[in-house]
């Protein structure tokens, strides 16, 4: 969304925007690749104590490693919230900001932006948007305990507008905080779909792939939270019932922790002939494209998909987990499959019928990008948003 905001002309003769960010090389690499044109950047640098829990993962014996994470935990995060606070407080003191626009992942996401509504507030600024990205975490994790202070003050003392991707996260996020429903309203993301730069048959030749079967795609992380297990033992329990039936072709693009240990299932599961695993894809609309299907089996720690989106902007069908924001994308069994979370069966079900039934894929496909259209493009984003900061700043 940010990416839309920046390049939206709408926006830019609107608002002056200045875009502060906190550095990373990974992340400047990005933002120079996305961003076109003569936007206001600051990088910052500023301190996270979660880079001493990647330290202390790479330089502690495994013993040790969580009693190090506690200490750094309890000596560090609130020091280096403080720390980062100043930082930003000097960022901004001097600039004529009417309103700050926080993007966060989740809540409370990183802890920069709990130290940015403190340095907005420090500098008098009292028009603040807090942009939850994912559902908001609760007080289960002993490390959000400590949290609770600062979210009762972030609450009742601040002037903070909360804006969810989804209705899901937003009902997440009042429960959790105890809000007014006033305090937090819901848009949802929108996205500008890359341009196709391949044919699907250049695709397929490309990257080897057997242009007689099915392909289905799953584009994520390979983390546990994705579910990609669970597809993989869709595939295989297909193949086990019926196995003088059509199995489609699987695409497992990305990188993460979780990648020996699915490549050891497939090898141990005799699936080596039917799933691909792709590091990188460099324009995953290509990819998107030649599938007939994406898939995405999440578990956990989700909300709104961008690959969601992206493949219903292409008119490709959707078989997704039915949970958090998802089901506002999805409509299931009109423009796409809803399964319930780690149900294999059902996951193996839905691909089957994507499999044998053309007319079905083509038909979940066209709704798909029909309603696409109507409710997630990025220019029904950057409307409702431009009416809520009109709002906003109207507002004496």
């Amino acid at each position: 969304m940010l990416v839309n905001f920046f390049h939206s002309p709408e926006i830019r003769q609107a608002y002056e925007i200045s875009f502060i960010y906190r550095w990373s090389h990974v992340y400047e690499t990005g933002l120079r690749n996305r961003i076109v044109g003569d936007i206001l950047t600051t990088p910052v640098r500023l301190h996270d104590h979660f880079e001493l829990y990647q330290k202390i993962d790479r330089i502690s014996p495994e013993c040790i490693r969580k009693p190090l994470k506690i200490l750094a935990l309890i000596f560090m995060k609130y020091p280096f919230l403080l720390a980062n606070t100043y930082i930003l407080f000097r960022t901004i003191r001097n600039r004529h900001i009417d309103l700050v626009h926080i993007n966060s992942g989740g809540y409370p996401g990183a802890y920069s932006s709990y130290a940015m509504l403190f340095a907005a507030r420090l500098c008098g600024i009292r028009k603040t948007v807090f942009v939850v990205n994912n559902i908001a975490a609760g007080y289960t994790f002993p490390e959000r305990w400590p949290d609770y202070c600062i979210d009762q003050f972030l609450v009742h003392k601040l002037p903070v507008l909360f804006v969810t991707g989804s209705r899901c996260a937003g009902e997440q996020l009042k429960e959790i905080l105890k809000l007014s429903g006033s305090s937090v309203i819901s848009i949802h993301n929108g996205i500008s779909p890359r341009a196709v730069t391949e044919t699907r048959q250049e695709v397929v030749r490309r990257l080897n792939l057997p242009e007689e079967r099915v392909t289905i795609a799953i584009v994520a992380v390979l983390e546990e939270r994705k579910g990609h297990i669970f597809l993989l033992k869709a595939l295989g329990e297909l193949k086990r019932k019926s196995p003088g039936d059509p199995l489609p072709f699987c695409i497992i693009e990305g990188t993460g922790s979780k990648e020996e240990s699915l490549k050891r299932y497939v090898r141990e599961n005799n699936l080596s002939s039917d799933v691909r695993f792709i590091a990188h894809e460099e324009n995953i609309f290509n990819l998107i494209f030649a599938s007939d299907c994406i898939v995405l089996p999440s578990v956990s720690n989700e909300d709104f998909p961008n690959i969601i989106l992206e493949a219903m902007s292409l008119g490709k069908p959707v078989i997704a987990s039915r949970f958090s924001g998802i089901p506002e994308q999805v409509e299931d069994g009109i423009s796409g499959i809803l399964v319930e979370p780690r149900d294999v069966s059902g996951l193996a079900d839905a691909i089957q019928r994507i499999v044998v039934d053309p007319a079905l894929r083509r038909n979940l496909g066209n709704n798909a990008q029909k309603r696409f259209q109507e409710l997630f493009t990025d220019k029904k984003a950057i409307e409702c948003y431009h009416r809520l900061y009109t709002h906003i700043l109207e507002d004496a």
